[in-house]
């Protein structure tokens, strides 16, 4: 009895074994083609990456064709298909097939839609190199509308900007690209200078001017040239009092030769208040050339024709200039002395002449 239960223990231990070794066999034979697929799967995408890598190998030898072919093989299965399709649109465009360049752009937007930064950006700089400017503004303009941070974008949306003269576009960019430019801080500097004076040149109205006046950054309402540009708009405006305020508050400190011209286009009922304006200047700064100049147009103007010739042999020493000579010149002729001016006027032709060849 013994014996029974003994060969019962053992034909129920092999039995058991040899179940799970035939479930385990099972396993591993329905677990076979997705290993197989996978390895399969594995080996096309090296492939494909290899081919890529190929791609790019021709691309720098100039072959472009063979890159593009290249390319087109590895896009089906490689781990980076948006990269094959960029590499054979750069290919294309190489041997200046734009239609099929145009072509492989679209096919990757098409199936990828999550890389549309990039294709859209490769798309973009194609556009801005073929002088299809509008078509660049409408491409990286998507790039803007969908991420306003993107600094890639922005920094070809800035010179297309500036071709377009979208200044408030522009001003708008500003401060992401004074943050991650690659742009020098002399370039931002000039580029902010150059946007604020296009959008101050373009606007009108006392109330519009005093608004944008008083939202442009500090320090440039004191950069002179800014300054000049408002004061001079004010001027067109008929706001020549405003004009002449600004002016005479910043020369209190400093010196501006461009204010000092725009000073002079204010109508003044009155010569003797500029007269005396321009002479307070010319103790504060000594005898600068351009406030000489100034000081003998306005008494030529007033007639004052003793202190005008006066003011301008001063201006002439300081600054034997074409504009300072004729004024001379004018003078002389006044005076009834011919032949003096005449040869006043031949320096000043002299002067320009020469200044002329030398440019």
């Amino acid at each position: 009895q013994s014996y029974v239960v003994e060969m019962s223990l053992i034909v129920f231990i092999v039995s058991f074994v040899l179940i799970i070794l035939l479930l385990t066999a099972i396993k591993k034979i329905l677990r076979s083609p997705r290993l197989i697929i996978k390895k399969t799967q594995a080996h096309k995408q090296k492939k494909a990456n290899q081919l890529l890598e190929e791609s790019f190998l021709k691309m720098a030898q100039g072959k472009f064709s063979d890159a593009e072919k290249i390319a087109s093989k590895a896009l089906k299965n490689c781990s980076t298909p948006v990269l094959a399709y960029i590499q054979a649109a750069l290919s294309a465009d190489a041997q200046k097939n734009h239609k099929r360049r145009d072509e492989w752009i679209k096919k990757a937007f098409e199936e990828y839609a999550y890389a549309e930064d990039i294709i859209l950006l490769t798309q973009g700089k194609l556009q801005i190199r073929d002088k299809r400017y509008e078509d660049a503004r409408a491409t990286l303009g998507k790039m803007a509308e969908k991420n306003n941070d993107n600094i890639a974008a922005f920094e070809l949306l800035k010179d297309l900007y500036i071709r377009f003269e979208e200044w408030e576009k522009l001003s708008e960019a500003l401060p992401l690209l004074k943050k991650n430019s690659r742009l020098s801080e002399k370039e931002l500097d000039e580029l902010e200078l150059k946007t604020f004076d296009k959008i101050i040149n373009n606007s009108s109205g006392e109330e519009t001017l005093k608004t944008l006046w008083k939202d442009t950054p500090k320090n440039l309402k004191k950069n002179p040239t800014l300054l000049n540009t408002f004061c001079l708009r004010l001027i067109n405006q008929n706001l020549e009092d405003i004009s002449e305020k600004e002016i005479l508050s910043y020369m209190k400190k400093n010196y501006s030769e461009a204010l000092i011209k725009t000073y002079l286009k204010i109508n003044h009922s009155d010569p003797q208040k500029p007269l005396k304006k321009i002479n307070q200047w010319i103790k504060h700064y000594g005898n600068q050339p351009e406030l000489l100049t100034s000081a003998a147009k306005i008494c030529k103007k007033a007639k004052l024709w003793d202190q005008a010739k006066d003011f301008i042999e001063e201006a002439i020493n300081a600054n034997p200039s074409t504009e300072n000579f004729f004024i001379l010149g004018e003078i002389l002729f006044h005076f009834g002395k011919i032949d003096s001016a005449c040869e006043t006027y031949r320096k000043g032709l002299k002067i320009k002449i020469t200044n002329e060849s030398n440019e």
